[in-house]
């Protein structure tokens, strides 16, 4: 058996002056979040602003999982509610043909246990997550500038976002033809492929328990499977993805399988970047399968999700998810805690974009208590 990291708050290696990279990580979302107020005379998320399809189902614990698996909200086998929100990277609302990677926040309802300070009172578990298995940046240093950079682009106007997004997407096709794809063209030209067919994960560590570990989630019915690196044409619809999810969803039932990679001990010696498992490193993939010498941890399924037909994207829905829920790692029970230096810089980045849309919209955002308070 591998020999799993085992949980501890030293693992996190927290820098001196982190700080004041989180300060102005909040601040640079805040003046993405003032400026498309200003622009729509409402107040959106800073990122992942446009939702595509809101979508409940339920969520069932695999029974006789293993013990090193059988961890915090998969401790034990049982279903709970939860709501699932599509959506696209940027803070401002693009059409659908300015690819950009896609996201995915699952909201699990009625988890028991020890919560975070940043949840307490609640009884909810987040994973936000986006389609990829690494962070975009090494870490909040990292993250500020991608931030920065969309802070610059918001007033480009949006014909020349699809342009750049189109060239982007064919320059890429190359680069990876010849085995070098660009992180920063993916992020400007991800391939117009069905949101649906998209695997997700955190792309950044969490506490698992009495371990560590990444958790996913990918297609697992055969109807998501054959829509995996499908091509769509999004042709000039500015909501060709809401549509996408509405026409699968009229009456059909969608399973996708939850995962975790847990992460393996290494020589406590070595450095972040020396590691195969790094915690304060989100750029880093972690490897499934022995390589060199060095051991892997491959991606295990711990649940299920299934979502029956329903109506996606009603009104009600939209409003009730966009407007009155907010979606942050920092949701989570004890047994979960984010960890790493990009996890620590979205706790108070997200807490005021949330405190801002509510004051400007003049809404109360709080977490549910009830899936029965999700619209049909």
């Amino acid at each position: 058996m591998p020999e799993y990291l085992a949980y501890t708050p030293s693992i996190e290696k927290p820098e001196a002056d982190e700080h004041v990279i989180f300060d102005e990580i909040s601040r640079t979302m805040q003046h993405i979040t003032r400026t498309m107020a200003s622009r729509y005379r409402h107040a959106y998320r800073p990122v992942h602003a446009k939702s595509h399809g809101v979508l409940v189902g339920t969520l069932e614990v695999l029974p006789g999982l293993s013990p090193e698996l059988a961890q915090g909200l998969f401790a034990a086998s049982g279903s709970y509610p939860v709501i699932l929100r599509f959506s696209t990277n940027p803070g401002d609302m693009l059409a659908d043909n300015v690819s950009s990677p896609r996201g995915l926040a699952i909201k699990v309802l009625n988890v028991k246990g020890e919560q975070l300070p940043s949840n307490a009172g609640a009884t909810t578990q987040d994973f936000v997550c986006i389609n990829a298995n690494v962070f975009g940046a090494p870490n909040a240093a990292g993250f500020l500038k991608t931030l920065k950079t969309l802070d610059k682009t918001l007033e480009t106007p949006e014909g020349v976002k699809h342009a750049v997004s189109v060239a982007a997407q064919t320059v890429n096709t190359v680069l990876k033809a010849v085995h070098l794809p660009s992180p920063t063209l993916e992020s400007l030209g991800a391939p117009a492929t069905h949101i649906l067919g998209e695997s997700f994960s955190t792309v950044a560590p969490l506490r698992y328990g009495a371990y560590v570990a990444k958790v996913g989630f990918a297609p697992a019915s055969e109807n998501l499977k054959v829509l995996t690196g499908k091509h769509v044409d999004l042709g000039a619809d500015y909501n060709a993805l809401e549509e996408m999810i509405q026409r699968f969803f009229r009456d059909q039932t969608g399973v996708w399988e939850v995962k975790v990679q847990l992460a393996l001990a290494e020589d406590s010696s070595l450095e972040e970047k020396e590691k195969s498992f790094p915690i304060e490193k989100a750029d880093t993939e972690w490897p499934e399968a022995d390589k060199g010498g060095k051991p892997g941890s491959p991606w295990i399924p711990v649940a299920r999700i299934t979502v029956v037909a329903q109506a996606s994207y009603s009104d009600a829905r939209q409003l009730f998810v966009d407007e009155q829920l907010s979606f942050t790692p920092w949701h989570a029970l004890a047994a979960h805690r984010p960890l790493g230096n990009v996890m620590r810089s979205r706790l108070k980045a997200y807490e005021e974009a949330r405190k801002y849309r509510a004051q400007r919209n003049d809404r109360t955002i709080a977490e549910p208590k009830s899936i029965d308070e999700v619209p049909a």
